[in-house]
């Protein structure tokens, strides 16, 4: 038998957390998907999409989705990439060639340095 352990009223978050379930190893399956989908105006009438899981694997699923609402696998903020030396990927030869596409309808090729490389080779 499954358990239904979570409830959305967008499928594509359910899809969202059944992957995260999937890839913790746990079995998962989404239902009442496509009538969501298919008719939005019922998605509150049939209950939203719902998560289900087997029986077994409930307890472990829960405590997964209650460490994605709190926040445990989301990812880095761009301010602090920026602090881990992430690369900044906006220059002006790409806002340049950017424009030009969009004004002109001319591709223009660019080339972009990626500054944390060139010093992580001088480092070396």
């Amino acid at each position: 038998m499954f358990t239904i352990v979570a409830s959305y009223i967008d499928p594509i978050e359910a899809q969202f957390a059944r992957g995260l379930l999937v890839s913790e190893g746990l079995d998962a399956h989404v239902s009442d998907e496509h009538i969501a989908l298919a008719n939005w105006e019922w998605r509150l009438a049939v209950g939203g999409t719902k998560l289900r899981v087997p029986d077994e694997q409930a307890a472990r699923a829960r405590a997964v989705l209650r460490a994605m609402d709190a926040g445990e696998y989301a990812l880095v903020d761009a301010t602090e990439a920026s602090a881990c030396g992430a690369p900044d990927r906006e220059s002006a030869s790409s806002r340049l060639a950017w424009l030009a596409l969009i004004l002109l309808s001319l591709p223009l090729p660019w080339r972009r340095r990626e500054a944390h490389v060139e010093e992580a080779v001088r480092a070396l």
